[in-house]
């Protein structure tokens, strides 16, 4: 692969990003996927144009992403789910200033308002899109049906709870559509199987355009926020990684396309982090053994979303290797130094600097003396790259004011992103 040109779409990374959310539990397995399909299904029975069924699509696949706790995300799957609605309004945040995904935002913004005979049309003085009450009705019935072969069963009773609540829940020409498709086994074995990946890709690939070198660097700023800002526990963390990595690929001569394929990789490289649950990733204290290896998962679920995509395989093997180690005791290959890039191994340092030596909610980072020791320490064991390293070692200073510029920033943006939820403050 060559660093310079990655010939793939937005839309191509969609699906990884919308599976791996869902990977934080069993009952949430391919929610987002459903809600998408069904809202392109509904779409196609409305006779809707295709460019707003493929924001649908969008939308669908990313619905849920401002409900970052798993007690949240279970709390949405009670089909009488009902406001209030942070999770739309952190969404929307999130998404609304990446222009290709800005139509989505306005949609995901509504997404849980009920028509309420015709009020739902208004809310606060802003006009909820129709495209919201489709994906509220196509996020209820995703909720409603059952995830096994007997399913198709319920589909008469399905109905019935959406025929009862038309109007009061649903706009009444949206309930109608999804009833004209009712008699269509195939609609509903497709949620069943877990199949509707490939009409979803189908939809999205219809506008296939390949991503600019900079749309897919603002993707991963997206991704980034996605991770780091679901908690003051990892507010910065993927900001300040993404700066040193890039600043020791200079330092390393790498190329300019590979300096900011190093950042891309960096900003994707806690992706699977999506899947581990919030609970979680915000303990202080020393985790179980359980804990511990759904923690310890994340590294694989960043392999797993990347790795279909043949073209990433350059940006695969440094996002999900940073937890390797030279001497194999790493994971979740267990790869031994002769397996490792370069990339991978400026990102495995990166990580481990950034990591200890910025400040957490509860405790502060390291001083130079201990973390260069820490470092050494690693070195000596055969786990860090003593090149890489020695690199680090050679400007310590500058990189840690990169660091901490990078992740001021980022708190920065983080304390501007809270307050335009006016949630309460906290320590970062």
């Amino acid at each position: 692969m060559d660093a310079s040109s990655i010939n793939v779409s937005l839309a191509d990374l969609l699906i990884p990003l919308a599976k791996t959310i869902d990977m934080m539990s069993p009952a949430l397995a391919e929610h987002h996927l459903g809600v998408a399909y069904f809202a392109l299904r509904i779409a196609e029975s409305l006779g809707l144009p295709e460019e707003e069924s493929r924001t649908l699509v969008i939308a669908g696949m990313l619905h849920d992403i401002g409900a970052f706790s798993l007690d949240e995300r279970l709390d949405i799957l009670d089909f009488e789910y009902r406001e209030p609605d942070n999770h739309c309004s952190t969404g929307y945040e999130i998404l609304r200033r990446f222009e290709p995904f800005s139509d989505a935002a306005g949609i995901i913004r509504f997404h849980h308002v009920r028509w309420d005979d015709g009020k739902g049309s208004q809310r606060d003085g802003v006009t909820v899109p129709l495209a919201s009450h489709i994906i509220h009705l196509a996020d209820r019935l995703s909720v409603l049906v059952p995830k096994n072969i007997r399913a198709l069963s319920r589909v008469p009773s399905v109905c019935k709870k959406i025929r009862e609540r038309r109007v009061a829940w649903f706009h009444p020409e949206l309930t109608d559509a999804v009833l004209a498709f009712a008699h269509r086994d195939n609609i509903w074995m497709d949620v069943i199987s877990r199949s509707v990946e490939r009409p979803l890709a189908a939809c999205l690939k219809k506008s296939r355009r390949v991503a600019t070198q900079d749309e897919l660097l603002q993707f991963g700023e997206l991704v980034c926020q996605l991770i780091d800002f679901r908690s003051p526990f990892t507010a910065t963390h993927t900001s300040g990684l993404a700066a040193v990595a890039e600043a020791l690929g200079q330092r390393l001569e790498f190329e300019e396309a590979e300096q900011k394929l190093l950042r891309l990789a960096a900003h994707l490289h806690d992706l699977g982090k999506l899947a581990v649950p919030l609970e979680i990733l915000e303990k202080p204290d020393r985790f179980t053994d359980d804990e511990w290896n759904t923690m310890r998962s994340h590294v694989y679920y960043t392999f797993h979303a990347l790795a279909p995509l043949p073209e990433l395989d350059l940006l695969t093997s440094w996002s999900a290797l940073h937890q390797e180690r030279l001497d194999g005791s790493g994971y979740p290959f267990g790869y031994t130094a002769d397996l490792l890039p370069l990339g991978a191994r400026v990102l495995a340092v990166a990580d481990v600097f950034v990591g200890i030596t910025e400040d957490r909610p509860y405790r502060k980072g390291m001083p130079e003396p201990e973390a260069r020791a820490v470092l050494a320490d690693m070195v000596a064991n055969r786990k860090l790259d003593p090149d890489v390293v020695r690199v680090l070692f050679d400007e310590f200073d500058t990189l840690n004011t990169i660091r901490a510029r990078a992740q001021e920033t980022a708190r920065e943006a983080f304390a501007a992103f809270r307050k335009r939820l006016a949630y309460p403050a906290r320590s970062t």
